[in-house]
């Protein structure tokens, strides 16, 4: 109280102050990151091996097992999973959270360096990557320019280094087009003639173009240093390399080989809109903003246009523009609900001076959030703006408490009189308000202890709220009764909602006169309620993120290992057209093989949709409608979904799904082969797939020690060489105007494109002489995995389906066990296990995380009542209304299909703390009237006096929850269930508690009158 006197005492202080805290917290938000989520950092490493030339089982055995092995000895790494595909190994690491990363980072490295010399000699050095979900494009661009010669490398010697100068830009990735480079293409007959091998070829290249550190040497007064070696920047001069033959004589590499530019082999598609690109993608800086990012970007763009008008560079995506519609939508909502709430005062107080009271009070506690949230060096995201609007309306509770109850303390019609009643009828209340914030703050508490996803995302919102509750107590207790006092507003009898109001107390002292004596007939009717509303949680559907409708569609087309490029862009060409031909369609980007941005893998491709702004239908209905046409294209395995900022923690597959493990890859291909066959004849599912299946026919050359070593190689030697005869290899590069050109070595095409031609390799030994490869090898086809995966060194297939058109997605959870027990797990030897799908492990990861900090919460919930009633058994009267609430959240969820995510458990953490503020509301005031009233007219009267109050601030709580609720606005959908959870709850919780809690009061203070604090 002592707060409160003080500001009414100085006023133009108190106005000063809060002049200050407006200009601060407008300062806070201009100078505020803006983002779409809150920063996450994933403790999850990569390390990227490559392997040029060899196969998936190759890059399994020699690369992928041995830095398994190594990096096993690792401190704080959960779970290892590897991907050997083509030419590539890729093996991820994630840490538990709370592991120091720089350090693992360190001992990674150390480990990668010592095991590299284990490793093939082709094998290049291990890189390592710190996963980000952060560090992914911000923007995506499609340039094209008709009249550069070759569009690739005038892209990234022209456009790529203006936009890499951008400050907040932190790497531009490429992708798309032909490169051009240098080949050297040899003359297998001067080879021979001069006894030459590639290798010397090779050699001669590299050496012929370095520079070599000398030292240094003292010139004057002056140490300059000195560098020795030869510099090439001219294919002229390239061709003039000497070569120094077995008779001493000199000649040149011109004489031995045909030098020339040219441009690389056409390894995949990239491609906008139909159109041949190249694509850009934009990554920015850990520290700046997408917003940032995309003004500079932008300003570049029309400065690079305007210099070159056959330039033509199109934004074909920009996460700024969902950030700012999501913001901007946000703060709409926020709006509306402050609009909102100004009206809900006004229909009961029937004065526009009470309205302005409370419409004075919200901004100036949002601010004051704000600038406790800069402080505390958060982004304004989706996650944390959305937390202001669920706190809008909780924000008005502590106002509405303090303003009804000076209201209700108002005598006259003075000035004094007007001090005294804001006075008063603060102190009233106050211990009230101040046990509702402090039961609304604690339920938070628990989430400072998560250091999961869940906490890294959900802490923001989580100390946003607090912030926002304290300042409202502090705003309760100062700047209402300030203003009552200077407002002077005047409670109307002829209010909207008097007339109302005044005929729902008299009907509840009428209903409770009658319930009174029927306490087992209400404890039956809630009980079963509670029951019913139990079994409709069973019903609902789980995820562990709802995707939001951002008008972005994912297609993953599988094509078959080995395919050419021809008929690859014949199937692909069938896919766009149909994408195309979409009226919701806006834009579309290709990426297939080694020329897209995709990572999917060298056999698929990768189309990303972009539906219009003002579309017909939502994305997930569109996904829907294209799923049974592209599914149904041959020779593919198609896979659509909704893309969002999300899609890294939600989503899942549509139909059934089967994954296995095992630690013989023989027995798991087969049994794996066995259950696609099996479940090729169940009625119920139909394109069925399997990461194992599309095996590429590959030739093995199985080298025999023995005979290699007779003649002076070893096997690692035999593959070099014959690797460097089909594939090349780079000599080395040229600087030209600026830019670096690569120098390929390699045999003229056509040279070994057979399997006879393979055979007919002749190698040079280690004496001089040669030895044909048939005689140290043998050469064979055999059937090779596309990608092999293994997971914590098992190995690891995906059996996919889909369920047949007609079949309710109720019964399918159902049919899917069926077919595991009738036609996988028979065909599963001992050795196979079924492993669980990561995203549903990372669910029940999450989901129990969240169910602890709930448990939590309701502890400290429980401590914080039975400290300010200095009773348990008051306590645990209010936290009744907790688990009727479910009543109201389960219905509503269910009735809006919605689904059980880490928004909606994060809503119920939230439900808990705010359902019992009513309870408190009433406890107290029944507690005061029991001094001077028997104990059931004391709780009749206390719940006919509080009814006001209570509808009001549950009015105002909801009504600036439903636009969330309804999903409206960009990215409405991330926090729905959230705001659908206490919606429900607390239009549950609010009739229960007033009907309810007088219930509870009397049996548990049956037959005895309990002595009573009420000061």
């Amino acid at each position: 109280m002592g707060l409160t006197r003080s500001v009414l005492k100085r006023p133009v202080t108190t106005v000063l102050a809060v002049l200050c805290l407006i200009v601060f917290g407008i300062s806070s938000i201009f100078s505020s990151k803006l983002e779409l989520t809150p920063e996450m950092e994933m403790p999850m490493v990569v390390v990227f091996t490559v392997y040029p030339g060899a196969n998936p089982e190759d890059v399994d055995e020699l690369v992928t097992k041995p830095i398994e092995d190594e990096i096993g000895t690792l401190n704080g790494i959960k779970s290892v999973n590897s991907y050997s595909n083509e030419n590539m190994s890729m093996v991820l690491l994630q840490y538990e959270y709370g592991t120091d990363m720089d350090k693992a980072y360190s001992d990674l490295k150390k480990k990668t360096d010592a095991m590299q010399s284990s490793l093939p000699d082709d094998v290049q050095t291990p890189t390592i990557m710190e996963f980000n979900i952060n560090d992914q494009a911000t923007m995506y661009l499609a340039v094209n320019n008709d009249k550069a010669d070759n569009l690739y490398n005038y892209v990234d010697e022209k456009i790529v280094p203006e936009l890499e100068k951008i400050s907040s830009v932190a790497s531009v990735d490429i992708s798309g087009g032909r490169e051009e480079y240098i080949r050297v293409e040899v003359i297998p007959e001067k080879l021979k003639q001069y006894h030459l091998s590639m290798n010397s070829l090779v050699t001669a290249v590299a050496s012929a173009n370095l520079a070599y550190p000398a030292g240094s040497t003292e010139v004057g007064s002056q140490s300059l240093s000195v560098t020795t070696g030869v510099e090439f920047d001219d294919m002229e001069s390239l061709k003039r390399i000497p070569i120094t033959v077995g008779n001493g004589n000199t000649i040149y590499l011109e004489d031995v080989a045909n030098v020339y530019s040219t441009l690389k082999d056409a390894a995949g598609i990239g491609r906008y809109n139909g159109q041949d690109t190249v694509a850009l993608g934009i990554k920015k800086q850990q520290k700046s903003s997408a917003m940032d990012v995309s003004k500079a970007v932008n300003r570049t763009i029309s400065r690079l246009t305007e210099v070159n008008p056959d330039l033509q560079i199109v934004v074909v995506n920009d996460n700024s523009d969902q950030i700012n519609g999501s913001l901007i939508s946000v703060l709409q909502t926020m709006i509306a609900a402050i609009i909102v709430s100004m009206v809900v005062i006004f229909l009961f107080f029937g004065d526009l001076k009470a309205s302005l009271i409370v419409g004075t009070s919200i901004p100036v506690s949002i601010l004051a959030a704000l600038v406790m949230m800069r402080v505390m060096g958060f982004s304004l995201n989706v996650i944390t703006l959305g937390s202001l609007v669920l706190g809008v309306g909780m924000m008005v509770d502590n106002s509405i408490v303090v303003l009804e109850s000076c209201f209700r303390s108002t005598k006259g019609k003075g000035f004094n009189e007007f001090h005294k009643a804001a006075l008063e009828g603060s102190s009233i209340v106050i211990q009230s308000i101040i046990g509702s914030t402090a039961t609304t703050c604690v339920v938070f508490l628990p989430l400072a202890f998560l250091s999961g996803m869940t906490g890294q995302m959900f802490k923001p919102l989580g100390f946003t709220i607090v912030f926002c509750m304290v300042a409202s107590l502090i705003s309760a207790m100062t700047i209402v009764p300030l203003c009552y006092m200077m407002y002077r507003p005047k409670e109307r009898t002829t209010a909207p909602l008097s007339g109302l109001v005044t005929k729902m107390q008299n009907g509840y002292r009428g209903i409770m006169k009658s319930l009174l004596p029927k306490k087992k007939t209400v404890m039956f009717t809630t009980v079963a309620l509670l029951v019913i509303s139990l079994f409709l949680a069973t019903q609902l559907k789980t995820e562990l993120m709802p995707a939001n409708d951002q008008g972005t569609i994912s297609i993953t087309v599988g094509l078959r290992p080995g395919l050419g490029i021809e008929k690859a862009n014949e199937i692909l060409s069938e896919v766009e057209d149909y994408v195309a031909n979409d009226e919701d369609v806006e834009s579309y980007m290709l990426s297939y093989g080694s020329s897209g941005l995709s990572i999917s893998g060298g056999s698929s491709a990768s189309l990303t949709a972009y539906l219009k702004d003002d579309r017909k239908r939502s994305t997930k209905k569109v996904v829907d409608e294209w799923r049974p046409v592209l599914t149904s294209i041959p020779d593919t395995n198609i896979t659509l979904s909704s893309q969002s900022a999300m899609s890294m923690m939600g989503g899942g597959n549509e139909g059934v799904e089967y994954i296995l493990q095992s630690t013989q890859y023989d027995e798991l291909k087969a049994a794996s082969d066995k259950i696609v066959q099996a479940l090729k004849n169940r009625p119920e599912v139909t394109r069925i797939h399997s990461s194992l299946e599309n095996s590429a026919p590959v030739i093995k050359i199985e080298v025999d020690p023995l005979k290699a070593a007779a003649e002076g190689l070893t096997p690692a030697q035999v593959g070099g060489t014959v690797n460097l005869m089909l594939s090349g290899k780079e000599a080395t590069t040229l600087d030209v105007n600026g830019g670096e050109i690569s120098v390929m070595v390699e045999y003229p095409d056509g040279e070994y494109d057979t399997i006879d031609q393979v055979k007919g390799i002749v190698l040079d030994t280690a004496t001089g002489g040669s030895v044909a490869l048939t005689d140290i090898a043998d050469i064979y086809f055999k059937d090779s995995p596309q990608n092999i995966v293994r997971a914590d060194k098992e190995y690891q297939v995906t059996i996919t389906g889909d369920f047949v058109k007609g079949i309710a997605k109720d019964d399918q959870d159902a049919i899917e066990t069926t077919i595991y027990k009738e036609a996988v797990l028979p065909n599963m030897s001992e050795s196979i296990t079924r492993a669980q799908n990561s995203m549903d492990e990372a669910m029940a990861e999450e989901f129990g995380a969240l169910a602890g900090a709930i448990g939590l919460a309701v502890f400290l919930i429980f401590v914080v009542m039975a400290a300010q009633f200095e009773s348990p058994k008051f306590s645990i009267m209010v936290m009744t209304t907790i688990p009727f609430s479910l009543i109201g959240s389960f219905g509503l969820m269910f009735l809006a299909d919605a689904t059980i995510s880490m928004p909606s458990l994060l809503g119920f953490l939230m439900l808990v703390g705010t359902v019992v503020n009513n309870g408190i509301l009433y406890v107290d005031t029944a507690n005061q009237y029991r001094s001077n009233m028997d104990r059931d007219t004391a709780l009749i009267e206390a719940g006919a006096t509080r009814l006001r109050p209570i509808l009001m601030t549950t009015l105002t709580t909801i009504v600036a929850m439903i636009p969330m609720a309804l999903g409206i606005g960009d990215s409405g959908e991330m926090m729905q269930g959230m705001a659908l959870v206490n919606v429900g709850g607390l239009l549950a919780s609010t009739s229960l508690s007033l009907l309810m809690l007088p219930i509870y009061y009397t049996l548990m203070n049956r037959g005895h009158r309990e002595e009573l604090d009420v000061d």
